[in-house]
């Protein structure tokens, strides 16, 4: 794939130099610039269509990854899929509550007053408590998608 990919840029290379007028450079940027946003539109109908397929949350293995698309896609398709299939919408999380779920880093979370959840994240043999925003709230990073309440263990 790579050296595929390799030979695609330097064959372009090779076209884009041997272009003698501004207007051909021109015509094949425009043209190019077509093609990658056409690419862009059918990877998010791709998307879309994956989270309105999508099957409920057996449990936090079956939460898929979080895309990065844009504000009102996320906010009117992806979010409300993953409710439809199990994520726990924000208005019925409990303060102190342990939720099971999906992020990068966790299985596990508590859910803090902040409107965040709190997880104990383990990186270069050091485990701390670090912080991550439910996926309602989703600012670029990684987000926590509540699947299940955990009973207390007292």
């Amino acid at each position: 794939m790579r050296e595929e990919l390799g030979t695609k840029f330097v064959a372009s290379t090779k076209k884009w130099m041997s272009m003698k007028t501004q207007e051909e450079k021109d015509n094949y940027v425009a043209k190019a610039k077509a093609k990658l946003e056409k690419e862009r539109a059918e990877a998010k109908q791709r998307v879309i269509e994956r989270f309105k397929n999508m099957k409920p949350f057996k449990d936090h293995n079956d939460v898929p990854p979080i895309p990065i698309i844009d504000e009102e896609t996320y906010n009117n398709v992806i979010i409300p899929n993953i409710i439809r299939c199990g994520g726990i919408p924000k208005d019925q999380l409990i303060v102190g509550a342990k939720y099971e779920g999906d992020c990068r880093n966790a299985h596990i979370a508590v859910w803090k007053e902040n409107g965040k959840f709190e997880y104990m994240r383990t990186k270069f043999g050091y485990t701390y408590p670090e912080e991550i925003n439910h996926f309602q709230d989703d600012d670029g990073f990684d987000v926590f998608v509540p699947t299940k309440k955990l009973e207390d263990e007292n």
